[in-house]
This record gives C-alpha cells, sequence and structure tokens, in this order.
C-alpha cells in the first residue's frame, strides 16, 4: 500500500476544493483508524471552535499563526487544523485535555478573532491529524453552523474549562 507523505497531504490539502477535503478528512480517519493506540498513552481530546476573523487580520497574520502553533503545538503534543475564510475560523485541536483547554484558553485572548464559541469537545480514540503540529487550509466559501448542543454535552464543556457561566463560551 503507498503512503502518502506529511508533505503530499499538506500539498493536497492547500490546493483543495472542499469536496476533496471532505474525502481527504475521511481518508484521514480511516488511516487513523488502523492505527493501534498505545496503552500508555493519556486520553486525547478533540476541541472544535469557531470564531469570528477580525477585519484587522491579514493572509500574513494567519501564516504566522500556523508558524507559530507548529513551532509550539511539537513541543506539546497538540494537533488538529485551522480552517479560514474571509470572515470566519473553524479550528480543530487535538490532545492531552489539560493542554488542548491551556491552549484554547490562549486562543480565546487572541485579538485576531472574536466570538470564540466551542462546538465539540469530547474524549477520542485517534487523532484526525496525527501528522500535523497545525495544518491551515483558506476556504472561499463561507463557514455557517447552526447546530445545537445538549445540555449534557453544555456541561461537560464548561467543566472542561472550570467555569459555570454559560455566557462565557456564547452559549445561551
Amino acid at each position: 500500500m503507498n503512503s502518502l507523505k506529511k508533505s503530499e497531504l499538506i500539498t493536497a490539502i492547500n490546493s483543495a476544493d472542499e469536496k476533496l477535503l471532505r474525502i481527504l478528512s475521511a481518508v484521514i480517519k480511516e488511516y487513523n483508524a488502523l492505527k493501534p493506540v498505545k496503552s500508555e498513552e493519556k486520553q486525547l481530546y478533540r476541541l472544535v471552535y469557531t470564531s469570528a476573523r477580525s477585519s484587522k487580520c491579514t493572509e500574513e497574520d494567519i501564516e504566522q499563526i500556523l508558524e507559530v502553533s507548529r513551532r509550539n503545538n511539537a513541543k506539546i503534543d497538540v494537533t488538529g487544523i485551522l480552517i479560514h475564510t474571509k470572515d470566519r475560523f473553524l479550528q480543530v485541536l487535538e490532545g492531552e485535555k489539560e493542554t488542548v483547554m491551556r491552549v484554547y484558553s490562549k486562543i480565546e485572548n487572541d485579538e485576531r478573532h472574536g466570538g470564540s464559541n466551542m462546538r465539540f469537545c469530547e474524549p477520542v480514540k485517534q487523532r484526525y491529524f496525527a501528522d500535523w503540529e497545525m495544518a491551515g487550509k483558506k476556504m472561499d466559501t463561507s463557514i455557517e453552523f447552526n447546530t445545537s448542543i445538549d445540555d449534557d454535552k453544555r456541561k461537560l464543556y464548561l467543566s472542561l474549562i472550570h467555569i459555570s457561566e454559560p455566557t462565557r463560551l456564547g452559549m445561551i
């Protein structure tokens, strides 16, 4: 079986349209499902959030975000992807719970975006982006999310960041 190199996958993401990106995501899921999880590894979490991109956030700023993320995430075993449009961000962070929450807390305070809204944060068996400290993908379409979070998941998310006020996360 031929395997794609990390650089080939990054090239595919950077040149992919939305349909190809969905196919690539499915391939990544299957690839990661084949990898055995070591018993001594700590519980992995996946956190997904969306936010509004600041009008002052340039493409150069995003390149800097990706560069710094790749350097820092390699040191703390965090992986993921940052998808961005002209006015929105969607980011996936994967790693140990405390580490992912610490990174997300720093991200929330970044002035290059606002209105951060956690969409998903749960324990997972494997990473979707195991080979990427932080992949990046610019999309020309808009990202809209109209999903709701049930009360049990809302409580889980709040407990992960140790707060009791749902309004801090933009939840009603």
